[in-house]
């Protein structure tokens, strides 16, 4: 009977081991992987960053004057309105309007 006991107990003792010797590997690769991603994003940062500083020595970002056009000047009448004015009269002489 004691040594079924002490079979259970060593049993018992070998599975909580082994289940924290499994949880630490789990853990401890989760923690490389964060550490691979952050490195990662930080490289990224830098490379952005330092591409951003370059692109703006390159180009001159001076505000350029647009070249002087002159403002059609508006047309005496509305081309609308007289077109409209011709049909009027056109139907008054026709006996429509």
């Amino acid at each position: 009977m004691l040594r079924r006991i002490l079979a259970i107990l060593v049993i018992v003792i070998v599975a909580v081991i082994a289940l924290r010797l499994a949880l630490g590997v789990v853990a401890g690769l989760f923690h490389a992987v964060m550490w691979i991603v952050i490195i990662v994003a930080l490289v990224a940062a830098l490379v952005w960053a330092n591409r951003t500083l370059k692109s703006t020595k390159k180009k001159d970002r001076g505000v350029k004057q647009s070249p002087s056009r002159e403002v059609a000047a508006a047309p005496a009448e509305d081309p609308i309105e007289a077109e409209m004015r011709k049909i009027t009269e056109q139907l008054r002489e026709q006996g429509r309007g």
